[in-house]
């Protein structure tokens, strides 16, 4: 007998009828009969009796009945425990990304991985640096994209790329000739900048002040677009990453290379140093590698 026999024995039990429980299981009853019939001839047995109001269990019928529902219960259980076993083995990924940095890896690479690993439970969501690395902190999330520098300890990072600073003019502006920036170049201009969510606002902020001067920061913005059209429209100047710069509208901009050493940032795979590494995290972890490389 099978486990689907046992289930269609005990709904007949049940309702009392062929015909009800045939309607309940979507069967026929001449199907559920012969299911039945089967049952009857694998254990030599009359199981079910046929009486005025439907059908009625023998004794040997009513340790049937017992008997299946203790190995369906078990059965139900066996599959629950099975069902927690495979999702601690397939995991889950909670990918916390940095805006912009899907310009470099593109959409592509999450939806890969999701058809790579269609059983791993996947889910991301984009904020402003900063917030990324509080969020992983905060275990709000188990994996992370991020772009640095990256201060303490918290962290262990898989450096994916080098990227360059630079600074953003229209082509008219009397800095567009320039091999290499400087960050005493900013002094005086009306500077575009990303806000305090960002990184880079103080880091740029850090480096204006060191070289004895105060950015004239005209407007915060919550990315580089509006950056780029200030630019574009000669209200300013700003400053960018390069892999940004190739992702967007450069028609009548120039961006200069920075000459300053501890002008690199790069893109990091983060995940918590006091976190054991999920299965599930160390598949993305690998595959991030593969797909970079």
């Amino acid at each position: 007998m099978t486990i689907k026999e046992l289930e269609e024995f005990r709904m007949i039990c049940q309702r009392g009828s062929l015909a009800r429980a045939s309607k309940e299981l979507f069967m026929s009853p001449q199907g559920l009969s012969r299911v039945l019939k089967n049952l009857e001839n694998e254990l030599e047995c009359t199981l079910l009796d046929r009486v005025a109001s439907g059908i009625e269990m023998t004794e040997s019928g009513q340790r049937l009945y017992d008997y299946a529902n203790t190995v369906l219960s078990e059965y139900d259980k066996l599959k629950k425990e099975i069902d927690m076993i495979r999702a601690s083995e397939e995991g889950t990924v909670e990918l916390l990304v940095a805006y912009d940095i899907l310009r470099y890896l593109t959409p592509d690479c999450i939806l890969e991985f999701q058809k790579k690993y269609p059983n791993v439970t996947f889910s991301y969501m984009e904020y402003p640096d900063r917030i990324v690395e509080k969020m992983l902190l905060d275990k709000e999330g188990n994996v992370a994209l991020s772009i640095g520098p990256f201060a303490g300890d918290c962290f262990d990072m898989k450096s994916l790329k080098k990227c360059s600073l630079g600074l953003l003019v229209y082509e008219e502006h009397s800095l567009a000739k320039k091999r290499e920036a400087t960050i005493l170049d900013l002094e005086g201009e009306p500077l575009y900048l990303e806000n305090s969510s960002f990184k880079l606002n103080e880091f740029i902020q850090s480096r204006c002040w060191n070289r004895g001067f105060e950015p004239d920061i005209v407007f915060e913005t919550n990315g580089f677009d509006l950056c780029y059209k200030m630019c574009r429209l000669k209200r300013g100047i700003s400053v960018t990453i390069d892999f940004v710069h190739e992702d967007m509208n450069t028609e009548g901009l120039v961006m200069i290379p920075f000459a300053e050493d501890d002008m690199i940032w790069e893109i990091g795979l983060l995940t918590l140093k006091d976190r054991a590494m999920e299965s599930s995290v160390e598949k993305f972890y690998k595959y991030i590698e593969n797909y970079n490389s």
